[in-house]
């Protein structure tokens, strides 16, 4: 695919549709299903330029920049290749619209949903500066993506909530810290985990047992 055949990509998967019965059959929905299975490193360089080549607030350039976001969130599913990470977060640091940062953290998540852990020791610090956001979306999409972010400073962000007393004002950056911990958890950090196996949310609790499980079958301590 060209330059010309990823901005035509990017076009459709913008295209605004008023008259559909099913979602699945809008041009918007195939060109997402189309741009999952794009596999060609080559675009790389081309979802760069069209991002910083439109930049603004302009509504159809944030679109564009979104498409974008989540065409290359994609194809690093497909050919994950860590020298084209600290662009990506990169972009925390320049986007300030909430729905295009939490289009940047939901592939960020969903890396860590499907084990493409980032490198030990790469400059998280986008994420987690957005771990302690004001916009609660954005806050919480942030704690999502250090599924993928292995390390102690990560682990300090979910142990930070983790640690508050109050879990109805805290329970959703609760429970999205235990779904990190699932995949970053270090046995550190069971103790933490282990009060919300007495919670009487069930989300806390049903995740806290998944990440503690998780971290014991990782660290060969299971039944221990």
């Amino acid at each position: 695919m060209d330059r010309a055949g990823l901005m035509e990509l990017i076009g459709r998967i913008n295209t605004e549709e008023e008259h559909f019965t099913r979602s699945d059959e809008t041009v918007s929905w195939k060109a997402l299903r189309e741009a999952e299975t794009l596999a060609d490193p080559a675009l790389f360089p081309l979802l760069r330029e069209a991002i910083t080549g439109n930049e603004g607030r302009v509504k159809g350039k944030r679109e564009v920049r979104r498409a974008a976001y989540f065409i290359y969130g994609r194809l690093m599913e497909q050919v994950f290749s860590p020298a084209e990470v600290p662009f990506f977060l990169g972009r925390l640091t320049v986007e300030t619209d909430k729905y295009l940062l939490s289009a940047l953290l939901d592939r960020v998540a969903d890396w860590g949903r499907k084990g493409l852990l980032l490198p030990g020791g790469m400059d998280f610090s986008p994420i987690l500066a957005l771990t302690a956001d004001q916009r609660r979306n954005v806050r919480h999409d942030a704690l999502r993506a250090l599924s993928a972010c292995p390390g102690e400073e990560s682990r300090r962000a979910c142990a930070f909530y983790l640690g508050q007393v109050d879990e109805k004002t805290y329970q959703y950056e609760m429970y999205y810290a235990n779904i990190a911990l699932q995949t970053i958890g270090r046995p550190e950090d069971i103790p933490l985990l282990e009060r919300f196996l007495k919670s009487r949310r069930p989300d806390l609790k049903l995740t806290a047992q998944y990440a503690i499980r998780y971290i014991q079958e990782r660290e060969g301590i299971l039944g221990q």
